[in-house]
């Protein structure tokens, strides 16, 4: 069971990652495609449409019959609090000295690393203080 648990946990943020980068390059374009996350993520166009069709059955996205990806109202949701999370421990790694680049690329990989549940936990106790 943990180990199911574990790999859904890892399954879901390499998604969420996906759906951040529609959510980033969105606001860049006008129409984003798998090539544009693929170049923005630095991945495969593959693994990018897989990806999107799973995230397309999972409700999170919608695929247009020109291959444009959008973010449907709970994609952007979930979109939205991932970068939030990353925009938080980003700021933490810039006030810790970090320059602006290497504290984003810190974060989005921490975020990616620790559930949703432990970012929202480690945050709450940095708040605290």
């Amino acid at each position: 069971m943990r180990a199911m648990r574990e790999k859904y946990d890892a399954a879901s943020s390499a998604l969420d990652r996906y759906l951040c980068a529609v959510l980033a390059l969105r606001e860049r374009f006008y129409c984003v495609r798998a090539v544009d996350v693929a170049h923005y993520l630095g991945c495969s166009k593959a693994s990018v449409s897989v990806s999107a069709r799973q995230l397309a059955e999972d409700g999170l996205l919608s695929i247009d019959q020109d291959g444009a990806l959008s973010l449907t109202p709970a994609g952007e949701a979930r979109a939205a609090r991932h970068a939030e999370r990353c925009r938080f421990f980003a700021g933490l790694f810039v006030r810790a000295g970090l320059d602006a680049e290497r504290a984003e690329r810190e974060a989005f990989a921490l975020c990616r690393a620790l559930s949703e549940k432990a970012c929202e936990a480690l945050r709450g106790a940095l708040d605290k203080e």
